[in-house]
């Protein structure tokens, strides 16, 4: 009897510990995945329970009876198409501000060079607006300097007595941050990196 009961202990001691109290290994569950923002939304507009005016705006364009990855390819349709608006919105203020500077070198107008500069300001708020866009939609490494890459916007043009040639010339130094802003250090230190 010794001997079996000697085997018994043998085989519990060679055993690993999780197996003398459950049948299966135990599961290590990490940090949760982070849903994209049409995965999230999806799961909103399938879930009929909760209510509120902009899911319901979403549920009246696409069907929550569908199937998950069907509303899923919907809500990507529409995010894309809403960046391209944007985007459209951003290439159409250049078009106009080009049109006022060619205006302004033809002429020297004034009111020409004010246009353009207020032309210039609503461009500006524009490529804000497409920055802030895809970062809700998930783009958010290199978000900024991939859109003031693609989209750049020129100076505002002298209104007055100042002459263009003048101000083409003078170009502003590019001064040397001794301290960074939070932009520069998601992008240079932030979790992405």
């Amino acid at each position: 009897m010794q001997t079996i009961r000697v085997k018994t202990i043998t085989r519990n001691i060679a055993r690993p510990l999780w197996l003398r109290f459950f049948a299966s290994p135990p599961t290590i569950k990490g940090p949760s995945q982070q849903l994209k923002s049409w995965e999230s939304g999806a799961r909103a507009v399938k879930n009929t329970q909760v209510e509120n005016q902009y899911l319901e705006h979403i549920r009246e364009v696409h069907d929550p009876s569908s199937h998950l990855k069907t509303i899923e390819d919907e809500l990507k349709g529409t995010i894309g198409q809403a960046l391209g608006k944007q985007g459209q919105k951003v290439l159409g203020g250049l078009q106009r501000m080009e049109a006022q500077r060619q205006v302004y070198l033809e002429t020297g107008d004034a009111a020409a060079a004010q246009q353009y500069n207020e032309e210039r300001e609503r461009t500006l708020k524009y490529r804000w607006e497409l920055i802030v866009h895809r970062q809700a939609v998930g783009f958010t490494v290199g978000n900024h300097s991939y859109v003031l890459e693609k989209f750049p916007i020129p100076e505002k043009l002298a209104v007055g007595d100042e002459d263009v040639a003048e101000q083409e010339q003078e170009q502003p130094k590019e001064k040397k941050k001794k301290f960074g802003d939070q932009l520069d250090w998601w992008q240079r230190v932030g979790r992405w990196r």
